[in-house]
């Protein structure tokens, strides 16, 4: 009789559903699992914090991206291993709904996981394991609440009872806090300290008072325009307290700077247009010709000049008159227009126009018939810049402005990208702390005092094996601080004796200094993470690590695309099988 091994035995289930599968089972599916989680950790751990180093991103073309933000690593990287596919999409799910912790993401499940094979290879069953660091993760997220700084800015009795304007009072200085250090983690520190006015200058712009106890539904991030310009240096990317459109006046006589503006936006054709059902018109002589020409032109000139009279009505002698049109307007049209100084912008973005109106108040007309004052903005100033064949219309000085502009300017493109890439972090995470009203010590503070507390409190408290999976999860936190410290070039091992020997010591939270590797105080410092940022990574890094970690069995052995049988149909084999 033939005798089986024992891995023939134990894959038989599935190769009797399909002999073609392959098929990697038990403890080394985990071996697996285990080893994608390491290679991608070992790709992004160089990157963490403000020390990191980057990474340069080089595509078929030849294109160049410089970067050090772990979501746009992952996005951009070709990933082939499913274990690691899976990571990597959870990761950028954190950056999407956060803004930061992409990275930590990452470190975090290939800890976890690294923690768990030791385990494993000594016989202890990976549910135990699981258990574990479910009971964990919740008491770290106790932890987390209690290290919470809440910043109680949504109340408005004070403000009222001052005699102040009913609105929320907002730190400025944490808001600044927070959005540096998370731009600091993916640009040059000069340039994050350039960019953090910026970020929370657009994130309190945009952040509507109608309702200040119900933040988290009107702060709307899609109003702020991030518009790129190459040019200058990076230092010179700043804020515009109103917008800055691609696109400028196609007249030579019109104005390229006015002050006090009043804004119609519209969208009227002031151009001939052909009718958009085939017809035709007939003449018999060259006199009706003419006469049908001329009432063609007399029908875009007495829209012309109903904008014409409008602007004398409402215009005083030091004010100006701006015209910004979603459609054509013709060379004649803009001929009139600029003998009258109206500065006129024609075939504007839809998304331009919508904007325009929440920037500098007014509303879009659809004809001219019934124009009035109330359907117009205002911007203090207007003016026009050319780059080569670059025109670009900054309306500037708005007086109620709920939508705004971010201008990035850079040498060269990967330089805007990775500004760009790294100012849309840094308004998640601003906004982010508004909704949440609360942050989080960084520099490391919460996973020495989270991994403290898992080892004094709730490893003493459990019952059984569930210690062995509580001792890893307490073990993996303290990647964060050890990575942070090897980037920075100081000893592992004596940085994390140090702060864990200055937590047990001042019973508060205590970071790591990246400039001199010593125990301190990162509210000093102005060092603050997200509420949220820590508490989704804590929940995705869990939740991923023991999915992957239950896994016995990974399988390929599915349908050929648009092959495979239907239900319930016969399968259907190539001649090789």
């Amino acid at each position: 009789f033939a005798v089986r091994s024992e891995h023939e035995t134990m894959a038989a289930p599935t190769q009797l559903v399909n002999p073609s599968a392959e098929v990697v089972a038990k403890a080394q599916s985990l071996l697996v699992n285990a080893g994608a989680a390491r290679g991608l950790q070992a790709v992004l751990k160089s990157n963490l914090g403000p020390r990191g180093t980057l990474k340069m991103l080089v595509g078929g073309a030849g294109q160049l991206k410089l970067t050090k933000d772990g979501a746009v690593l992952l996005k951009e990287m070709q990933i082939q291993h499913p274990t690691a596919m899976l990571i990597a999409r959870t990761a950028t799910a954190q950056d999407e709904m956060t803004g930061d912790g992409t990275t930590s993401v990452v470190l975090l499940v290939g800890e976890l996981l690294k923690a768990a094979e030791r385990y494993v290879s000594e016989g202890l069953h990976p549910r135990v394991i699981a258990d574990g660091y479910d009971a964990a993760r919740d008491h770290a997220l106790q932890v987390l609440d209690a290290s919470a700084i809440k910043l109680g800015w949504t109340t408005t009795e004070e403000t009222a009872s001052a005699g102040e304007s009913s609105k929320s009072v907002v730190r400025r200085d944490i808001l600044e806090a927070v959005a540096r250090t998370t731009l600091r983690t993916k640009l040059q520190a000069k340039i994050a300290d350039v960019m953090t006015e910026s970020v929370v200058d657009a994130v309190l712009t945009v952040r509507r008072d109608d309702d200040a106890s119900d933040l988290q539904h009107v702060i709307d991030l899609h109003m702020v325009e991030i518009m790129t310009m190459e040019h200058k240096l990076a230092a010179d990317s700043h804020f515009v307290r109103g917008l800055v459109l691609d696109h400028a006046s196609r007249h030579p006589d019109m104005p390229k700077r006015l002050t006090k503006c009043h804004i119609l936006t519209c969208n009227v054709s002031l151009e001939y247009e052909k009718a958009e059902v085939a017809a035709g018109f007939y003449y018999s002589s060259a006199d009706q010709r003419e006469k049908l020409i001329d009432s063609e032109r007399k029908f875009t000139d007495d829209k012309v000049r109903q904008i014409i009279e409008f602007k004398r009505r409402v215009c005083k002698d030091d004010e100006s008159f701006v015209v910004i049109n979603q459609k054509g307007i013709d060379p004649l049209s803009l001929d009139m227009l600029a003998k009258e100084g109206i500065f006129a912008a024609r075939r504007a973005k839809r998304r331009n126009m919508e904007r325009i109106a929440l920037a500098c108040g007014g509303s879009a007309v659809n004809c001219f018939d019934d124009l009035d004052a109330s359907q117009l903005g205002y911007a203090g100033l207007v003016y026009e810049v050319n780059l080569g064949e670059e025109n670009y219309t900054f309306i500037d000085e708005v007086r109620h402005p709920r939508s705004c502009t971010i201008l990035i300017k850079g040498p060269n493109k990967h330089t805007i990208e990775q500004i760009k890439d790294a100012t849309r972090d840094g308004l998640r995470a601003v906004a982010a702390v508004l909704e949440d009203d609360c942050v989080i010590p960084g520099a490391g503070a919460f996973e020495i005092a989270a991994a403290t507390a898992l080892d004094r409190d709730l490893k003493h408290n459990a019952s059984g094996k569930k210690k062995f999976g509580i001792q890893a999860f307490a073990d993996a936190l303290l990647i964060i601080p050890k990575v942070l410290a090897e980037n920075s070039g100081f000893d592992v091992q004596e940085t994390i004796v140090k702060l864990q020997d200055a937590h047990a010591r001042s019973k508060t939270l205590v970071g790591l200094d990246l400039q001199t590797g010593d125990a301190t105080d990162p509210a000093a410092l102005g060092v603050y993470d997200g509420y949220r940022t820590k508490k989704q990574y804590l929940h995705l890094a869990t939740v991923l690590a023991t999915q992957l970690l239950l896994v016995d069995e990974v399988i390929k052995a599915g349908k050929k695309m648009g092959q495979g049988p239907g239900p319930g149909g016969p399968a259907e084999f190539d001649g090789d099988d």
